[in-house]
């Protein structure tokens, strides 16, 4: 009881108002910082996990690209070489006849 009355005692104080207004400012200013980090920790966490994925599905996407444009080389290739030319696959334009050395 002695001790409730000395709490009471000390609130009717202007330092100890203070001091508890001083310290809820605080607490709430540190609230406030502490769930802006959380925040950005939350974001970053959901960031690198959504760019592993894309990454991953990505490098799949270009290694099928890649096997695609293999197998057009390839195709183009054989059928270029059953008509006994050369053909460019970058630019589309037709090299010099092996045999001639003219441009069909």
């Amino acid at each position: 009881m002695w001790i409730g009355l000395a709490v009471v005692a000390a609130l009717q104080f202007y330092y100890v108002q203070e001091m508890i207004a001083a310290f809820v400012v605080l607490a709430v200013v540190f609230a406030v910082i502490a769930g802006a980090g959380l925040l950005v920790l939350l974001v970053d966490r959901a960031s690198e996990r959504t760019l592993s994925w894309i990454e991953t599905s990505v490098l799949a996407v270009l290694h099928t690209a890649r096997r695609g444009a293999s197998v057009a080389s390839e195709f183009t290739a054989k059928r270029a070489a059953a008509r006994g030319a050369q053909v460019s696959l970058f630019n589309r334009t037709r090299l010099r006849h092996p045999r001639l050395g003219t441009a069909r």
